[in-house]
């Protein structure tokens, strides 16, 4: 009956076990913020739609000469006149051109928001992962605490045990007692920043811990179409083309004028055409200014790549020294420690080992596995900030 509960139950947790990047797809589903730029980005779809629409017409009713103490029906000439800007040269091509720049922009924006995102969907779930297995550490260092005070106790009774040696392994309970409640809180706050982000309750993420070293090819490689570098680059050609729309702005339109008058002799009609004439040379200036926009967008371009570049090699480094670190523990020094605990449990005469050493060494075992734990943490968390910052690479 027994089994058949425990399959149940571990079926069950599998069910509601999630992955990480099955996470990050419903996440990036649910998610407020990344909506607000979808939305964004289709108010862009229509400002493309329009940037080529010419301006409305004007209507205007005209009277001349009206005389104040006479009826409108009595004045000698009135009318319409209808007024149309004509577009010339390339003003609306440039103008579409800057619509699908923003739009550019806001892809970009919308891209790098859903990788930061996954950056912060990784870091947290891992950092679950390692409090749960620190948990189950101390759980077992817990009973192994337990053992520790029976057997003080027993050997108090044959005066080979000292009453303080018992009551320091009750503080040491205590002390680990205090250690798991707060490890079991923020294992609870974490998932709960988890479900913040995500939109998705979690209750089990089924993912392996698995330390390797990463080479710095895989960082490199796609830096270059990271989306906070396309946003610059974007911004920088929309620069560029604000600076032709006011050159082009200079003799950018016509407006034609169409007029319909009459009077009590007879009907008639006026036309004019009206040009500007760009003698205050305001649009040089604007014009300076985009340039001006897009050359320090440039420096900003080169900054952002020289600091993804330099934040990935420290990031990197963190990742392969924590990995190393790791094998150290797991593979040497974990290992020499059990073998010592073998040696002890071999061993039955009290003349040469204390009973107590055996429970002790296995305490410090369980530390190295603490630490080894550590560890992976560190390189996680360098993993999560490898995410962004390579664009992917490391994955």
């Amino acid at each position: 009956m027994i089994k058949i509960l425990l399959s149940s139950f571990l079926a069950s947790s599998l069910l509601s076990a999630i992955t990480i990047d099955e996470l990050v797809s419903k996440s990036i589903e649910k998610n407020i913020d990344l909506r607000g730029l979808e939305k964004s980005i289709q108010v862009a779809n229509e400002q493309i739609k329009v940037s080529k629409n010419w301006k409305n017409p004007m209507l205007a009713l005209k009277t001349n000469e009206i005389m104040l103490d006479k009826p409108l029906s009595n004045q000698k000439m009135y009318g319409v006149e209808l007024s149309q800007v004509i577009p010339v040269g390339s003003k609306l091509d440039i103008e579409e051109s800057i619509a699908k720049k923003d739009k550019n922009i806001q892809i970009f924006s919308l891209e790098d928001k859903k990788l930061e995102l996954e950056a912060k969907i990784y870091e947290y779930s891992y950092t679950i992962l390692i409090l749960e297995k620190r948990y189950e550490i101390l759980e077992y260092y817990q009973k192994n605490l337990d053992k520790l005070e029976s057997l003080y106790n027993s050997l108090y009774k044959y005066q080979k045990a000292s009453l303080n040696e018992i009551l320091n392994t009750q503080i040491s309970k205590l002390d680990l007692q205090i250690e798991l409640e707060n490890l079991k809180t923020s294992i609870d706050n974490a998932y709960l920043n988890l479900e913040q982000i995500s939109y998705e309750k979690i209750e089990n993420i089924n993912e392996k811990l698995s330390l390797k070293p990463i080479s710095k090819e895989f960082i490199e490689s796609d830096l270059l179409t990271h989306p906070k570098v396309k946003v610059l680059e974007e911004n920088s050609l929309k620069y560029k083309q604000i600076a032709k729309l006011e050159e082009a702005n200079k003799f950018s339109e016509v407006t034609l004028s169409v007029e319909y008058m009459q009077n009590k002799e007879q009907d008639f009609a006026n036309i004019s055409v009206a040009i500007p004439l760009p003698i205050y040379k305001t649009e040089n200036l604007n014009k300076v200014k985009a340039n001006l926009n897009s050359n320090e967008t440039n420096d900003r371009l080169q900054s952002l790549l020289h600091n993804l570049r330099l934040q990935n090699k420290i990031y990197l480094n963190s990742l392969n020294q924590s990995a190393k670190n790791y094998e150290l523990i797991q593979k040497e020094i974990i290992p020499l420690k059990v073998k010592i605990q073998k040696n002890l449990e071999n061993y039955n005469s009290f003349d040469l080992i204390k009973p107590q050493d055996n429970i002790t060494n296995l305490n410090e075992l369980l530390n190295y596995e603490i630490k080894a734990l550590e560890e992976a943490l560190k390189y996680y968390e360098a993993y999560s900030q490898l995410i962004y910052f390579s664009n992917k690479g490391i994955k």
